[in-house]
């Protein structure tokens, strides 16, 4: 069967080929020409092939070309005409037709010979290889349209597959005339011939579209696979068909699974959305509604998280094609809400709370808010809503301008943090001493007030005063206790009762404790007497002297220290004192004093008052030290009085009697009355042995006998030592300078012999002894030469070269039986009796050995 007898749609699908005869078509082309059904043009062409019409093969996995081969077409010819020349015609116009419609289509076409050379090449393809006249490429080899490495592909590659199939389709890269490239879909037949039929279509912007769309379709992978929240595809029935990296995070999906166990689950079933009541939201999907969910979700891999986000539908061809759902986990921002709600309450609580107060300043420094602490430091009356002082600009208010602040508030307009220190009183009246700072606040660069923080430190300040003052009472105190040391040293050294009281008030005034001191005398006659200052000029000559110790009695810090012989202070004087003492204080610089009383051993010497700038002067500790004065200065006076009474030429003598002293019938004579110290004192004296029970029995019946020792009983007498504490009589001559010459006892009457320095007030040591023993009988008073020694020297030893100790100790053995051979005693009897220890007794008894040989030795 011929074509001319093929059904009509058989000879129309053979016509598509005839408009292009040596150009293979695919099935799409041919059904795109019919406007067929693709499925029903490949049966046809299917069949045409099996009657051999057309030829086929197949270009790829699933593709494949058709076209008519040559004999087919010279067949028609054959059967056009009957004679050769009529066929000669037909074949011309029908060449000349064909070559028009070369010409006319948009691809470029080329024919070569079996060696490659052009033979057609219609206008198309010149100007693809960037040639102006198609004519230029005949007779030119196709590898001019070529670089070497395409041409290397076409000899390795596409060539061989080209004859071994006898057409080729694909893809290569041609080269212009000016040495460009450009990709081209290139299809290739192998003619009868062995020529090559070659149609060029210039794909470069199909390229760069796919390249375009390739790149799009990159970024968008990108895009999902790296994005910061998940993100899910759901097909038409909701059905989980995608979720990208982030959304595996968000639902735990473990390291080892590829893919979630949710995918082809539809998402408003899963346990979480249906649990929360989501699964209708979900559902309006379907209605084309974007939707906005945000909801606690645990995954089905127990990953717990807080769903936020929105699903948008997708439309296929106006078909719901499912939808895209973008979800974030905002735990950790929830997390972040939840703290940072937490820490703005704190926030508030702290402020209400804060031990110090705060007050919020505007932009004009007007004050906006106050916590409680700040009404509490301003004094705010409990029954006020709120301070009067709110909306006030605070450079302003009274006590910053008051106190010169003003300024410094106005800098933090100017972004300066200030800090502050200073006295208030508030608006209310309530005092406070306020520390602080204050910081500017800026809200988008602009000043935006501040916040100011501040502190009542009354408590603080009066604390820092408090230890101040320690501190300066401990620093008086260490140098007053240099000053008592250096006093005590130098007392020592001085020969009289007035370079004592000079040294003394002279180290006191240039300590930088005290202003000045000074001191008065209560042993010249029977009033008190200014004696000598310094540091100061003038000062005794106002004070109230002369002063009568047994006048009417005074309230005054003087009159009461020479009546009760205690250590007076005032303080504050300048606040609390009446005049005249306050206006002394004024006029010579001090604000408080204490006055001293000199005594020692009972006897008052005199008083020593010490003037201090401090205000707060001489408290317990500093009175306890500057108080050490009064018996480290009597003693000195007293020790100079009795070196006084052993040098002196001349003595007074007083002879008294005490009637009724002791009962007894037989003889006591006192041979020497020492002191000890600390008002004790030894007694060496003899008994006969009928008197000696009765000196036995006063330990029970006299109190200043504490007690009795004898030894050397010869001769009818016994020699007995007797220990005395604070005994009235001997207190008394010791206090005034003078000794016991002698002593004795005889039928209970008691006559003594005392000696005193010259100068004493021999009138007052008669009424102390009389206040003492009323029955005390003066029998004679008289000033007398001292006995000459034998030697000139040894009552200057006495006085000056042994000291006191050594005097009491070389006293002790000698009438202690000591230097009595045998011993009446031995030294750890006598050093028991002075209360040392028996090395140091002999210590003492060898240098004042030593010192009594040398001026012995010295005169032979």
């Amino acid at each position: 069967m011929t074509s001319s007898q093929l059904p009509d749609i058989y000879a129309d699908t053979l016509a598509v080929f005839d408009r292009d005869r040596y150009e293979p078509l695919t099935t799409p082309e041919v059904a795109d020409a019919l406007a067929a059904n693709r499925r029903t043009v490949y049966k046809r062409l299917r069949n045409l092939a099996d009657r051999g019409e057309l030829e086929t093969k197949t270009t790829g996995s699933n593709s494949r070309v058709w076209w008519r081969p040559p004999a087919a077409s010279s067949n028609d010819c054959d059967r056009d005409g009957a004679d050769d020349s009529r066929a000669g015609a037909e074949h011309e116009r029908e060449l000349e037709q064909r070559s028009r419609v070369m010409e006319s289509v948009i691809d470029g076409i080329a024919i070569t010979d079996a060696d490659g050379e052009y033979l057609y090449v219609n206008e198309t393809h010149a100007d693809l290889y960037g040639y102006d006249d198609a004519e230029a490429l005949l007779g030119e080899h196709w590898h001019v349209c070529y670089d070497e490495t395409e041409l290397d592909r076409f000899r390795d590659e596409i060539i061989p597959l080209l004859y071994d199939e006898g057409a080729w389709r694909g893809e290569a890269l041609g080269r212009r005339t000016d040495g460009t490239t450009f990709p081209q879909d290139l299809s290739l037949t192998v003619a009868d011939d062995g020529g090559i039929i070659c149609v060029v279509r210039d794909i470069t912007d199909r390229k760069e579209g796919e390249r375009q769309l390739r790149e799009a379709r990159q970024f968008n992978e990108e895009l999902v696979e790296n994005a910061p929240f998940g993100m899910f595809r759901l097909d038409e029935d909701l059905r989980i068909t995608y979720e990208n990296p982030r959304a595996e995070e968000i639902i735990g999906l473990p390291e080892d699974s590829e893919s979630s166990d949710a995918i082809g689950t539809d998402i408003s079933k899963l346990p979480p959305i249906v649990e929360t009541g989501q699964a209708d939201l979900f559902d309006r999907l379907h209605e084309g509604e974007p939707i906005e969910f945000e909801f606690p979700f645990e995954s089905i891999y127990g990953k717990e998280a807080y769903f936020t986000g929105r699903a948008v539908p997708l439309y296929r061809d106006d078909e719901f094609d499912g939808a895209i759902l973008m979800a974030t986990d905002i735990s950790e921002r929830r997390q972040y809400e939840r703290e940072l709600r937490e820490a703005h309450e704190f926030n508030e609580e702290l402020v209400e709370n804060a031990p110090f107060g705060m007050f919020r300043l505007d932009e004009d420094l007007r004050i906006t808010y106050e916590n409680p602490r700040a009404e509490e430091i301003i004094g705010l009356p409990e029954d006020s809503g709120s301070s009067d002082a709110i909306g006030t600009d605070i450079s302003k208010l009274p006590p910053i301008v008051e106190t010169g602040q003003a300024d410094l508030f106005r800098r933090l307009q100017e972004g300066e943090t200030i800090e502050f220190e200073f006295p208030f009183e508030s608006i209310y009246g309530k005092e406070a001493y306020f520390t602080g700072r204050a910081v500017p606040l800026y809200r988008d660069d602009e000043f935006d007030g501040a916040i100011l923080m501040a502190t009542d430190i009354s408590e603080r300040r009066q604390y820092e005063r408090e230890l101040e003052r320690q501190r300066e009472q401990l620093a008086a105190i260490n140098e007053l206790n240099d000053v008592v040391r250096g006093i005590t040293e130098a007392v020592i050294e001085q020969s009289t009762r007035a370079e004592i009281e000079q040294v003394v008030c002279d180290q006191l005034a240039a300590s930088d404790s005290y202003r000045f001191a000074w001191m008065g005398a209560a042993e010249s006659g029977v009033q008190l007497e200014p004696r000598v200052e310094a540091g100061v000029d003038g000062y005794l000559d106002r004070l109230s002297f002369p002063f009568d110790p047994d006048g009417p009695a005074g309230h005054g810090p003087l009159e009461t220290a020479i009546r009760t012989q205690e250590i007076q202070i005032v303080r504050h004087i300048l606040d609390t004192a009446a005049d005249p003492l306050r206006e002394y204080a004024r006029e010579f610089g001090y604000r408080s004093a204490a006055v001293i009383p000199i005594v020692h051993q009972g006897m008052l010497y005199g008083v020593l008052g010490v003037c201090s700038e401090r205000a707060d002067a001489f408290a317990a500790d500093e009175r306890d030290v500057v108080g050490q004065l009064s018996d480290v200065v009597g003693h000195a006076i007293a020790a100079v009085d009795r070196k006084r009474a052993l040098m002196s030429d001349e003595v007074i003598e007083l002879k008294i009697r005490l009637p009724t002293f002791l009962s007894t019938d037989g003889t006591v004579t006192i041979g020497r009355v020492m002191p000890v110290g600390d008002d004790e004192y030894l007694l060496y004296g003899t008994a006969t042995d009928d008197a000696m029970s009765v000196i036995r029995a006063l330990d029970d019946q006299r109190p200043d006998w504490t007690d009795l020792r004898t030894f050397d009983e010869t001769g009818g007498e016994v020699r007995f030592e007797g220990h005395l504490s604070n005994p009235p009589l001997m207190s008394i001559v010791a206090n005034y300078g003078g000794y016991f010459k002698t002593g004795r006892i005889e039928n209970g009457v008691y006559s003594a012999t005392i000696q005193f320095p010259p100068g004493t007030n021999v009138r007052r040591v008669i009424d102390r002894m009389q206040e003492t023993h009323l029955d005390a009988r003066i029998v004679s008073q008289r000033q007398v030469a001292r006995d000459e020694p034998p030697s000139q020297h040894l009552p200057s030893v006495l006085a000056e070269n042994l000291t006191e100790r050594q005097r009491v100790a070389l006293e002790a053995g000698y009438f202690g039986g000591f230097f009595q051979c045998p011993r009446h005693r031995s030294g750890e009897e006598i050093a028991e009796s002075l209360g040392i220890g028996a090395s140091t007794f002999h210590q003492h008894v060898r240098k004042a050995e030593r010192k009594l040989l040398d001026v012995v030795f010295a005169e032979i």
